[in-house]
């Protein structure tokens, strides 16, 4: 449903690859959208302060807003929705009945960059999981950690998964 809408398709490029500038000619290949559409879209994000102009060089680039809350906040909600879609999760909950699931690190802040990975907690028992073709399709390599007693986590460690994101189960700190 939200993948066919085109101006989510523009920010996606840039939540791939947040730290490379784009031309609109360039997004117009990659997505395979007219030029016209990707300058209204791009139009439309620079007004709502997602994206920067850069006005080095013969033509204009566009590079993510990496700074803005916005953009922040939409970035790592859009990798939970992608979390979801792909399956990655749901072939976690088959294969290891957690109690929850934790995205916690850059990605559940929206810093991540193209050389991040996906860091996920999930409290079970730890079992060996073939993630690679979810890591080929998320362009990110996913890391696990395993702990079934969250009593035997590190004070630093609990306080970063207080502050990521539960996707799957609940969080029982107390």
């Amino acid at each position: 449903m939200i993948q066919k809408y085109s101006k989510y398709r523009v920010l996606q490029q840039f939540f791939d690859s947040p730290r490379k500038a784009f031309l609109i000619r360039e997004l117009s290949r990659n997505m395979k959208l007219s030029v016209p559409s990707v300058r209204l879209h791009i139009k439309a994000l620079l007004a709502e302060g997602l994206l920067i102009k850069d006005k080095t060089g013969l033509y204009p680039s566009f590079r993510a807003a990496k700074e803005s809350p916005l953009f922040k906040l939409l970035k790592a909600q859009n990798m939970v929705l992608r979390l979801y879609q792909t399956g990655v999760l749901s072939t976690i909950e088959k294969a290891t009945y957690p109690s929850c699931i934790v995205l916690f690190g850059s990605a559940s802040r929206g810093e991540d960059t193209e050389e991040s990975d996906i860091d996920l907690f999930v409290q079970a028992k730890r079992i060996k999981l073939d993630l690679n073709k979810f890591e080929k399709t998320l362009i990110r390599k996913i890391n696990l950690l395993f702990e079934p007693d969250l009593t035997t986590i590190s004070p630093e460690l609990l306080n970063n998964l207080a502050n990521g994101t539960v996707v799957y189960g609940y969080l029982k700190v107390v």
